[in-house]
């Protein structure tokens, strides 16, 4: 699949930000006592993002 190089970008950008949102969750689960709740909406977070980096931004995309 052949992504434009601004395409690449934003979801890198999202990719980014998805997972630093999972680290705020986590960090505030823990402080705030819904330790259990944070932990499952960080794995979440965490498995889309590992997904769309695998899928979009990995090494699927080849040069001729």
């Amino acid at each position: 699949m052949k992504l434009e190089k601004k395409t690449t970008r934003q979801l890198s950008i999202a990719v980014g930000l998805l997972s630093f949102g999972a680290f705020v969750v986590q960090g505030l689960g823990d402080i705030w006592g819904f330790a259990a709740v944070a932990k499952q909406l960080t794995s979440t977070a965490l498995l889309f993002a590992g997904g769309v980096n695998v899928y979009f931004l990995g090494v699927t995309n080849q040069k001729i």
